[in-house]
């Protein structure tokens, strides 16, 4: 399991279950980009029989959690 955290503006409820979609970019956000990482990162770690997940709070930052099979 691994866990990456920041303290940016977080992540309104009702896009949580949107931001690993493809081409999905926060509205309003200031960045540039495609918005494919989350989607591109989340088919890989699943592809390896892992998860992602995130929890946000609005003002306070998002905590990014992936988890991995242990490999015997």
């Amino acid at each position: 399991m691994f866990s990456v955290k920041d303290f940016g503006k977080g992540i309104e409820s009702k896009y949580k279950d949107k931001i690993f979609k493809r081409y999905f970019q926060v509205p309003g956000s200031s960045r540039a980009g495609t918005g494919l990482g989350l989607a591109i990162s989340k088919e890989f770690i699943e592809a390896q029989g892992g998860h992602i997940f995130v929890d946000s709070e609005l003002g306070a930052g998002s905590t990014f959690t992936l988890t991995l099979n242990k490999v015997s």
